[in-house]
């Protein structure tokens, strides 16, 4: 087997796995980018991006707001406040706290995702007559969605993540391609 030579000039990405990697050679002197450099480290808002479309995110949004309109009219007053409401303030803070809980379940562990959507419906239904109608009506509405969102969420098929990835090479190239221009035009100052 035959060894290459190695050029410290240059540092060369290994193959990934598919027989269609090509080795891609970048300046050793540049920093690597995620646009020159395909195992450069991701900015934040590309790690929230990746971390979020493997979550039921916006299901567990949809929740939580539900959770804050059941909770609003008991959140604002103090504890004697909460004491001459009776069981409507307790359970307001219940059911409240059971949605939140399900969003964060949903969000934490996206496999076990069935069972919270579940509770967060019938949490939301249960708030209708035990927590100021639900949260002014609102909060039922937002918690249906919101758990119909989470229990239908899906992870994404190989096919639309082979597509999402397309469409990051497309933007990171036609970031490139502006960053090459602009750095062209100053040079020519």
């Amino acid at each position: 087997m035959r060894e290459a030579m190695i050029d410290p000039t240059t540092t060369a990405v290994p193959p990934t796995s598919t027989p269609q990697a090509e080795v891609i050679e970048t300046d050793a002197a540049e920093t690597p980018t995620p646009e020159t450099h395909p195992t450069a480290p991701l900015g934040p808002w590309q790690r929230f991006t990746r971390w979020r479309r493997t979550r039921p995110f916006w299901g567990a949004i949809v929740l939580s707001l539900d959770a804050w309109f059941i909770m609003v009219p008991v959140i604002g007053g103090d504890l004697a406040i909460l004491i001459e409401m009776g069981i409507g303030g307790i359970s307001s803070w219940l059911i409240g706290l059971s949605m939140i809980a399900a969003a964060v379940t949903a969000l934490v562990k996206p496999a076990h995702r069935h069972f919270p959507a579940i509770v967060a419906s019938l949490m939301s239904v249960a708030s209708l007559p035990l927590a100021n109608l639900g949260g002014w009506l609102i909060g039922v509405i937002l918690g249906i969605v919101g758990s119909g969102m989470v229990f239908a969420w899906e992870p994404y098929s190989d096919r639309q993540l082979a597509r999402f990835a397309a469409r990051d090479e497309r933007r990171q190239a036609r970031r490139a391609a502006r960053r090459s221009g602009r750095a062209g035009a100053r040079a020519d100052r």
